[in-house]
């Protein structure tokens, strides 16, 4: 169900055979055919050059193997604002898996005032612990969202906070004032459901959301949970803290989410049917208090709270959104996706405030652009500039050689001819893994771009 596991997975990365989310827990390691990835953070100018002058090494390039036999993947960036140092969030998967935070000098060296070395690793006991999702709080406190996945049981939400400044705590270290008994980690359970994973995370005034979706008897459907600045579930979010939606008779995965100016939250994902693995891109609203926004004259999607758009053949999914300054919406994804053709664009598409497309304003006349790289190509990661014009981040022939893939839109669509290569970057892997992709994006005050994924 997450797209982010399940891109091709099979032949590109074989210790993630299949989605996440339906598999069982307990990780099994993985005897490989291919050098493991490492961790990768790459720079690039604005003009989508590699920034070699501003990194260590000279290639715009660095990476960071935290287990030097098993995958290493980051699934999330940060930029601190007041120093402008990174952090790269992900996986190692070992066994059990563990989350990894990985904090970066501006100039790309490992700060070694976080963590051990630059690195802090996080396991629970007797169960994996993924991270796919992390977002800085205005005091500068990191939170990280994943799923917590017990060797025997059914899997929950993982939030968890870290301390990113000495004045808080050590940096690198879990925040004991949050979460259960001290620990810093929160794991949560969805009412009947299994199969339970948080894919974005946002905050939303002092609380905290998470986005993901669970399994309650036949199908997937979306769910979110509010905590306060403590790690408690908030009561004053759909009665429980948690609120689940199925779409009609669909399965149905939120793949990321935004929060609005107004404390409105925007879940983009998916909906479609999960064993014939044919979807739609699925975009709704809450409001604030986790009810869907159905006020017929102000609402979403018609008073539904509801879109789903259906781009073309085979499946279209969304994986992740951003929220421009002038309210409008825009989602990057799949579309085209048919995992056993072997192909795949990525798709951006940009909805008005009120849920249906920008016909007139971008792509037109459909409000959505796709963009054909390679064989199977996926958009992982958005970011919109000042100027509204559109920076994707993902891959290219992916389960064929994965190529990280950066392209920039303008604000009407089109693709950028002042960026790359007629609007488009790829780079291929650096060794000695032999495939390379990005699964998160953001952008810098100078205009340049840093993304993060693996190598």
């Amino acid at each position: 169900m997450n797209p982010k596991i399940s891109w091709r997975s099979g032949l590109a990365l074989s210790v993630l055979l299949v989605s996440v989310a339906l598999t069982a827990c307990g990780y099994k390691s993985t005897t490989y055919s291919r050098a493991s990835t490492a961790v990768a953070l790459a720079r690039y100018n604005a003009n989508g050059t590699p920034d070699t002058a501003n990194l260590v090494g000279g290639t715009g390039l660095v990476t960071t193997d935290v287990n030097t036999s098993q995958d290493d993947i980051a699934f999330a960036v940060v930029r601190q604002p007041v120093d402008g140092k990174i952090i790269a969030v992900g996986t190692s998967f070992t066994t059990p898996a563990s989350v990894v935070v990985i904090r970066y000098n501006v100039d790309g060296t490992r700060d070694s005032t976080f963590g051990s070395s630059g690195i802090t690793v996080t396991s629970l006991p007797s169960a994996d612990a993924t991270a796919f999702a992390a977002t800085l709080q205005a005091d500068g406190k990191l939170l990280v969202a994943g799923r917590s996945c017990p060797l025997s049981g059914s899997s929950s939400f993982l939030l968890l906070r870290y301390h990113t400044d000495i004045s808080t705590g050590t940096p690198g270290a879990l925040d004991t004032g949050f979460g259960t008994a001290g620990t810093g980690i929160v794991t949560t359970p969805i009412p009947f459901g299994s199969s339970t994973t948080a894919n974005a995370v946002a905050v939303s005034g002092t609380n905290i959301l998470l986005a993901g979706h669970s399994k309650i008897g036949l199908r997937f459907v979306i769910a979110l949970a509010q905590y306060d600045s403590s790690g408690m579930l908030d009561s004053t979010f759909g009665g429980t803290g948690i609120v689940t939606r199925q779409i009609g008779s669909l399965d149905a995965d939120a793949g990321s989410l935004a929060v609005q100016v107004d404390g409105k939250i925007v879940v983009a994902g998916l909906a479609g049917n999960a064993m014939s693995k044919i979807w739609d891109v699925a975009l709704l609203r809450y409001k604030a208090n986790g009810l869907l926004d159905t006020d017929p004259i102000t609402g979403f999607g018609g008073g539904t709270g509801i879109v789903t758009t259906d781009i073309g053949s085979s499946s279209n999914y969304a994986n992740a959104v951003a929220i421009q300054g002038d309210g409008k919406i825009v989602v990057v994804g799949n579309a085209f996706a048919n995992s056993f053709a072997g192909t795949s664009d990525i798709a951006v598409l940009r909805y008005n405030t009120d849920g249906s497309l920008d016909t007139t304003g971008f792509g037109s006349p459909n409000g959505y652009v796709t963009t054909n790289i390679g064989a199977f190509d996926n958009g992982f990661a958005v970011a919109v500039q000042t100027d509204n014009k559109i920076v994707v981040a993902g891959n290219a022939d992916a389960g064929m050689g994965d190529r990280l893939a950066l392209l920039r839109y303008n604000a009407d669509g089109g693709l950028d001819p002042g960026f790359g290569t007629s609007g488009i970057v790829t780079r291929s892997a650096s060794g000695p893994s032999i495939i390379a992709g990005a699964f998160a994006v953001v952008l810098q005050p100078g205009g340049e771009i840093v993304v993060a994924g693996y190598d």
